[in-house]
Formats: structure tokens, C-alpha cells, sequence
């Protein structure tokens, strides 16, 4: 066959098609793996699995956040809390912090989980930041 015949074979087409589909999906589903995991675990209603979540931890924790992962380590940290990780969940909160100093939301969550650790001095230091941030938005 001389390759316009092939071009035009409608068959080869589709062959061609569904395969070139096949490894666009493939390398997508491989490069954002860790997110779409993130994702799926997220959006479960049951408890995650605590080995998978510990590996998510465990990938996400040692890359330096950026400013565009804050959705991924916010989705992380409500997994390790609802699977009872919450040292895990503190520490991904201080990433968050950092990330995000001035989101009230994040600190007051992070204030609240160390109170419920004890950590009562460390507490103390975010719901004083809260205050001042309140205290400068108020209108009086």
C-alpha cells in the first residue's frame, strides 16, 4: 500500500487514533497521579486508607510548597484529619502557613488543632495573629 491509500484506509484512522488517545491519557494519568489520588481519596465518603494517605504525606512533605499546591496540601490536610493523623495534619498546616501567611481560615484551623494537642503555647500564638488580623480589618 502506498501511504495516501494507508492515510485514507479508515480503519488505520481509527487504529492510529485510538492509540495516539491511548498514550495522551496514559502519560496524563502519570504525571498527575499524586493529584488525581489526592482527588479521589478527597471527595471519598469512607476513611481513606492510611497507607495510601501516609504516602501521599510522605511525597508531598518533601517537596517545597509553591503557591499553586495550596489546594493539594489543603486537600491533604483534611484527609490526615479525617484519618486521625492529626501531628501529620499540624505539619502540613505549618506548610500551609507559609505558603499563605494572611488566610485566617488555615491559621485558626491550624490554632485550633494544636489547642486540641495540648500545644497550648503554640496555640496561643496563631489566635493572637487572628485577633491582630481581626482587630485591623474591624471598622469602628
Amino acid at each position: 500500500m502506498n501511504s495516501i491509500k494507508l492515510i485514507r484506509n479508515r480503519w488505520f484512522l481509527l487504529t492510529f487514533s485510538l492509540f495516539y488517545l491511548g498514550i495522551i491519557w496514559t502519560s496524563f494519568q502519570w504525571v498527575y497521579h499524586k493529584e488525581l489520588l489526592l482527588q479521589n481519596i478527597y471527595k471519598g465518603n469512607n476513611l481513606p486508607d492510611t497507607r495510601q494517605v501516609m504516602t501521599l504525606y510522605s511525597t508531598m512533605i518533601k517537596s517545597v510548597p509553591k503557591s499553586n499546591e495550596f489546594n493539594s496540601f489543603y486537600r491533604l490536610a483534611k484527609i490526615l484529619a479525617r484519618a486521625e493523623k492529626r501531628k501529620e495534619a499540624i505539619k502540613v498546616l505549618n506548610r500551609m502557613i507559609k505558603i499563605a501567611p494572611e488566610d485566617g481560615e488555615v491559621r485558626l484551623w491550624l490554632a485550633i488543632e494544636l489547642y486540641n494537642q495540648k500545644r497550648y503555647k503554640e496555640a496561643e500564638k496563631h489566635f493572637a495573629m487572628l485577633l491582630r488580623q481581626k482587630k485591623g480589618n474591624s471598622i469602628l
